[in-house]
């Protein structure tokens, strides 16, 4: 008998190279609409689906930095045309033909900027020592004379002024710092619905990060730091082309993937973000992926079949 060749299959495995051979961190997060379900082939791929595609430009709130130009669409959309296919997603000849519209935007993400929030919190601080120090002053009575009291209850009024002048200024600087955390923290979760990352913060944001949890402040520390992204909407092509409706059209799935700026070029990884992200058009992600090594990941093997089973004999 000849040897039985195992085959085996593997978990997980994914073996990433970028341009210059250095893996890159890749964050994804796809949602699909709950009545959005792709039909199977008799072989147990994904029926064809044709789209059109169009040019979504930056989301609002963010911006295109220098890497990045409207002039990019065709390429951009040439290398997502790709991993599309992949996935049994082709363009369209016509119009009539057509099953969706996507929808391609992308650009870099714009932070808030903590240099206001700190000077306001070093506002505070200063406010606070400067009423510390007004109401630490004694003003010793002295009732020896008319004079003497006079001179005593101009002290006292003085020092009540300076008090009160210090409270205003804490005041304010207490307000300025307020209104400046309110603004991180609607930047935040404008940042965080554009990359994906809403529902992993609300999922980590509990009691575990005040008992040593690092994940929530992991998360914010990357929405804080400005990414890459871009964002592939797929519409039903019917919907958005003839609905004389005003309402926003619901997407049908919508994938979302980026990287952080700092050592990347956009344009010199947006295949590989592309690639990465592309098994999940069309697809859940389930919950926010982030991919934080190009390494190969090998889970559990499994015997699936002998050369006798599977391929006959030699």
């Amino acid at each position: 008998m000849s040897p039985i060749r195992i085959l085996i299959s593997l978990f997980s495995a994914a073996l990433i190279a970028t341009a210059d051979d250095k893996p890159i961190p890749v964050s994804i997060y796809s949602k699909v609409a709950h009545d959005y379900e792709r039909e199977l082939e008799n072989g147990g791929t994904y029926k064809r689906e044709y789209y059109a595609i169009g040019y979504g430009g930056r989301v609002d709130g963010t911006v295109w930095d220098k890497t990045q130009e409207k002039e990019d669409f065709p390429e951009i959309a040439g290398l997502i045309a790709q991993e599309l296919a992949k996935q049994n997603y082709h363009f369209s000849p016509d119009k009539d033909q057509a099953d969706l519209m996507i929808v391609l935007h992308w650009g870099r993400t714009d932070p808030f900027s903590g240099g206001n929030l700190s000077d306001s919190v070093t506002d505070a601080g200063e406010a606070i020592r400067a009423l510390n120090d007004a109401q630490a002053v004694q003003v010793e009575v002295d009732t020896s004379s008319q004079e003497s009291v006079s001179q005593t209850a101009s002290l006292v009024s003085e020092q009540a002024m300076e008090v009160q002048r210090a409270n205003s200024i804490l005041d304010g600087a207490l307000t300025q710092m307020q209104a400046e955390r309110g603004d991180q923290s609607r930047r935040d979760e404008q940042t965080a619905r554009v990359l994906g990352y809403t529902d992993e913060l609300a999922r980590n944001n509990d009691v575990a990060r005040f008992a040593g949890a690092d994940r929530f402040d992991v998360l914010i520390d990357e929405v804080q730091d400005p990414r890459y992204y871009v964002i592939v909407t797929a519409y039903d092509f019917k919907e958005i082309t003839t609905s004389k409706k005003k309402r926003k059209p619901i997407p049908r799935w919508v994938t979302r993937f980026s990287i952080r700026t700092r050592g990347n070029d956009f344009m010199d990884r947006i295949d590989d973000m592309a690639m990465r992200a592309g098994d999940f058009f069309g697809r859940e992600s389930g919950r926010l992926i982030r991919q934080q090594t190009g390494e190969v990941e090998i889970g559990e093997l499994q015997v699936i079949g002998s050369d006798e089973e599977t391929l006959g004999d030699n």
